[in-house]
Formats: C-alpha cells, structure tokens, sequence
C-alpha cells in the first residue's frame, strides 16, 4: 500500500487528473494488470505510462508521482461503486415489474369482459400459468 502526503502539493495536482481519467488511455501490462497512460502537463505529445505501483515519468525516480497518486485514487473510486451484473439484471427487472404492469383479461359470470391493472408476481405468474395448462388440457 502507496501512503500518500494530503499536504504534499502533487495530492492537489493529482486529484485533478484523477477527475479527467475518462481522458486516460486503459491498457494492461504484460502481466495483465491494468494500466493507464496519461498525458504530460508539460508535453501534450508526451504520454506515461503509469500503474498503481509505477510511472515512467522523471518524478517517479525519486519517489511516488502525481500520475501514480491519481492512478490510485482512480481506482479507489471505481472500487468503492462495485456494480455486479446480476444486481443490475435483478434491479431493471424490478423497475420493469414495478413501472409496467399488466393487463390481466376477466372473465365474469354474465359473458362481460373486462382487463385489470396488475402488477403480477412469481406466485400469481405460476398460479395463471397452472390455469391455463389445466385449461388446455382438459380438452384433451
């Protein structure tokens, strides 16, 4: 783990390419960890190439560098937002059930038709379902 000085004037400067990392190139290593390369501040044809543990900027030489900090608060901020598709997959179909509900057709007994707003659920799905298969089958 990278300690970082908050009062150390690279924290500043780092904060601020942290916030335009959507403008820094993703790559990986060799090895397969993700890397970045971002633009120099001096140079804007000048790219380095930085990881969590490295860059390849002269400041880096001596010790941890602004691209390397911003590197780490990037990722810190990505870890902190973890998003796993089945908890996206569960929450749109949620949304969908919750904004969109159903028409459900009744039959009453004098032959009138008429369709009721419902918003159906597993039990009720399967209980409609079990109807209409006993339904079909009867037939038979």
């Amino acid at each position: 783990m990278t300690m970082i000085d908050t009062a150390d004037t690279r924290f500043a400067k780092a904060i601020a390419l942290a916030d335009q990392a959507g403008q820094w190139l993703k790559c990986r290593t060799a090895a397969g960890h993700k890397a970045y390369g971002i633009r120099s501040s001096r140079d804007a044809n000048h790219v380095y190439f930085v990881t969590q543990t490295s860059c390849d900027c002269f400041d880096s030489q001596r010790h941890v560098c602004k691209h390397q900090v911003a590197v780490l608060i990037h990722c810190a901020r990505v870890a902190g937002k973890p998003m796993p598709a089945s908890d996206v997959v569960d929450g749109l179909e949620q949304m969908a059930a919750e904004r969109n509900p159903t028409l459900t057709m009744v039959r009453h007994a004098d032959g009138e038709i008429s369709w009721e707003r419902s918003k159906p659920t597993a039990a009720t799905e399967q209980a409609r379902l079990a109807a209409r298969y006993s339904e079909i089958f009867e037939k038979l």
